[in-house]
């Protein structure tokens, strides 16, 4: 029997082995659980930031929608008026060819008028010669 009683002691021993090893394990595993609640907790502070983060930054992109919707309508304005600019363009564009049309016309006048000056030079020299020329009225 003592050899039935020493391998129930080495038995015993190595139960109280794996005990110890179990109370190892569970003291372990006890400070991973802590550790784990700590980066839980931190984890969880961190999801009430980013939720206020994202509430921000939903709010700017409120934000941002209203000034794009501002600037669309800014647009619209812009190429309203463009289109009007242009209309005006092509009438001063009219304009400035009736006023060039008007000035050759005024060109052509005043080379007439430079001829018929000449003219009038010639007959004022003609006159002033008939006039030399033609007796005194007694006095």
């Amino acid at each position: 029997m003592p050899d039935a009683h020493t391998r129930i002691d080495s038995l015993k021993e190595d139960i109280q082995a794996i005990g110890y090893s179990i109370l190892d394990l569970q003291a372990k595993v006890d400070a991973h659980d802590s550790k784990l609640e700590q980066v839980l907790a931190t984890q969880l502070v961190h999801a009430a930031r980013f939720d206020g983060i994202d509430a921000r930054l939903d709010a700017h992109d409120g934000r941002f929608d209203s000034i794009d919707a501002r600037l669309d309508a800014h647009d619209g304005r812009f190429d309203s008026i463009d289109a009007r600019l242009d209309a005006h363009d092509g009438r001063f564009d009219s304009i400035d060819a009736g006023l060039a049309a008007h000035d050759g016309r005024f060109d052509s006048i005043d080379a007439r008028l430079g001829t018929v000056d000449g003219r009038f030079d010639s007959i004022d020299a003609l006159l002033t010669e008939v006039l030399a020329r033609l007796p005194r009225r007694p006095e």
